[in-house]
C-alpha cells in the first residue's frame, strides 16, 4: 500500500510540472527570464563597452642615455611594483591578453637628469602579438620614479667593547666577537652615505656571566651623531644578523720556571736555592679543561754558553701559552737571576783537537784555525781537573755548501767534567775543497 501512494504521488507532481510547459503564462515568463539571463552574460562580455581589468601588471622604466651616463639607477618602481590596467576591444581579442602581453611606461623621462623623485604619468604599451585592444584605464595613473647613483659599501661590525657584565673575581672575557666581521651595504648614494657606522642591537642580561654565551643580534645602522637609521626598502644589506659570542673563561695562578738549552748534563738546579724568578708567577685564563693541567709556564730557554760568573741575570720572554689561554698578567717577561754564582770561577783554555760535522758531499773540509782559546766556567774543584786535551771543538758545516774558505759556528765539547760548561760563542776557518 505504502509503494503504491508513492507512486501516485510521483505521478501527480510529473503530471503538474508537465502541465507548466501548456500554461502559455508560464512559458512567457521563463522566457523573458532566460533572455534577461542570457543579456546579461553577453553584456559583461561585451569588452567593446565593458572594459576587463588586468592586474599586477608591470612598471617598466628606460632612462636616457644621458641618465646612464651619470650612472643613475631607478629604485622606485622595483621589480615587485605593479598596476592595474584596464582594456577594451575585440572581446575574442581582450580574452587572451594578460599581465604578461602588457606593460606601463612614464609618458616621458626626458625631465630626469639627476638623483631625485621624479613624478610622472602612466602610459600603456602592448608588447604582445595581438592587437585590436585599446588602453582604457591605468590605476594609479601616476608614479612617483626615485632615482639615485647606485652605491655600496662594506662597514666593520663595531660590537660593544663591554655587554654582559664578567664575575671578574674568577673568570676572563677576552671581549665579545661575531661570526661576520663586516656587512656590505648596497643602495641610492645619497641613503648608503648616511651611514657612519653598523654595530648591534643587544640588551644585556642582569646576571654576571661564569660561562660563554652566544646570541643572535640584529644589526643596526647609525649616522655621523650616534642616531639609529632605519634604512628604505631601497638599502639592502649582505647579512641583517649576526651570532655574537662572549666568551667567559676561568682563571687561575700559575708558576713562572726558566728553561736552560746547553745546560751540563751532571749540574741540577733547584729553583729555591739555583735561581730566583721575578714574577715568578703569572695569572692566565682558558678553557676549563686546558688550565686543569696547567701548573706552570715556562720562558725562552737560556743558553748557558751566555753564563759566567758576571753575566748571571736575564730577562726572558715567557713561552706561548697553549691553545685558547690569555696571559691576564701586566708583562710578558720574567727576569731570572742565578743565585750562588761566588761558588764559580773561569779558566782559558788552548783547544786544538777539532772535529768536522756535517761536511758536504764529495768534499774535503781542511781546518785553518789551528787553535782557540776558550774560557770555561764551573766550580774551582772541578776545573781543577780539566786540561787542554779534555777539551774538543765541533765545527759545524752544514751552512756551507760551496768551495773556499769560510767562518763556520763551533760548538765546545767538555770531555772528563759533566759540571763545566764553555763561555761565549766561538768559531773556526775551514777551507773546503770539491773532491
Amino acid at each position: 500500500m505504502k509503494n503504491e501512494t508513492k507512486v501516485r504521488r510521483k505521478k501527480k507532481a510529473q503530471d503538474r510540472l508537465n502541465g507548466l510547459f501548456y500554461n502559455n503564462q508560464f512559458v512567457l515568463v521563463l522566457s523573458i527570464v532566460i533572455a534577461f539571463v542570457l543579456w546579461i552574460v553577453l553584456a559583461f562580455n561585451d569588452t567593446d563597452h565593458h572594459p576587463k581589468n588586468i592586474s599586477d601588471v608591470p612598471i617598466s622604466v628606460q632612462l636616457s642615455d644621458e641618465a646612464q651616463k651619470q650612472g643613475l639607477t631607478v629604485y622606485s618602481p622595483t621589480k615587485t611594483d605593479t598596476v592595474s590596467v584596464s582594456i577594451t576591444g575585440n572581446t575574442l581579442v581582450v580574452n587572451q591578453i594578460r599581465s604578461s602581453d602588457i606593460e606601463v611606461a612614464p609618458v616621458s623621462v626626458s625631465q630626469i637628469t639627476a638623483p631625485g623623485d621624479y613624478k610622472v604619468a602612466l602610459v600603456g604599451k602592448n608588447i604582445s602579438a595581438l592587437s585590436n585592444f585599446d588602453f582604457y584605464e591605468i590605476s594609479p595613473s601616476e608614479w612617483t620614479i626615485h632615482v639615485d647613483r647606485a652605491l655600496k659599501k662594506s662597514f666593520p661590525i663595531k660590537l660593544p667593547a663591554n655587554m654582559d657584565k664578567i664575575d671578574t673575581s674568577g673568570y676572563y672575557s677576552p671581549g665579545p666577537t661575531a661570526d661576520a666581521e663586516s656587512v656590505t651595504i648596497s643602495g641610492p648614494e645619497s641613503e648608503v652615505n648616511k651611514i657612519d657606522h653598523v654595530s648591534i642591537d643587544y640588551s644585556a642580561g642582569d646576571t654576571a656571566l661564569t660561562e660563554t654565551k652566544t646570541v643572535q643580534a640584529p644589526l643596526l645602522l647609525y649616522d655621523a651623531s650616534g642616531n639609529v637609521i632605519t634604512p628604505s626598502k631601497y638599502v639592502t644589506m649582505s647579512i641583517s644578523q649576526v651570532n655574537v659570542t662572549i666568551q667567559v673563561q676561568p682563571k687561575k695562578t700559575v708558576k713562572v720556571r726558566p728553561t736552560f738549552t746547553g745546560q751540563p748534563t751532571g749540574l741540577q738546579f733547584d729553583q729555591d736555592d739555583a735561581f730566583t724568578v721575578t714574577p715568578d708567577t703569572i695569572e692566565i685564563a682558558g678553557p676549563k679543561d686546558t688550565l686543569s693541567k696547567i701548573s706552570e709556564v715556562s720562558l725562552e730557554a737560556i743558553d748557558f754558553s751566555q753564563i759566567n760568573t758576571t753575566h748571571n741575570s736575564f730577562t726572558q720572554q715567557i713561552s706561548q701559552l697553549p691553545a685558547g689561554c690569555t696571559n691576564l698578567s701586566s708583562g710578558t717577561t720574567a727576569q731570572v737571576t742565578l743565585k750562588n754564582m761566588s761558588q764559580y770561577t773561569s779558566k782559558q783554555f788552548t783547544v786544538t783537537a777539532f772535529t768536522k760535522m756535517n761536511v758536504p758531499d764529495n768534499m774535503t773540509a781542511t781546518m785553518v784555525t789551528k787553535s782557540l782559546t776558550v774560557s770555561v766556567v764551573g766550580k774551582e774543584s772541578d776545573i781543577a781537573t780539566l786540561t787542554d786535551s779534555n777539551i774538543t771543538a765541533a765545527v759545524d758545516l752544514s751552512n756551507v755548501q760551496e768551495a773556499g774558505t769560510t767562518n763556520a759556528p763551533v760548538s765546545i765539547k767538555i770531555g772528563g767534567n759533566k759540571t763545566c760548561w764553555a763561555y761565549g760563542t766561538y768559531q773556526a776557518s775551514v777551507t773546503l775543497t770539491q773532491n
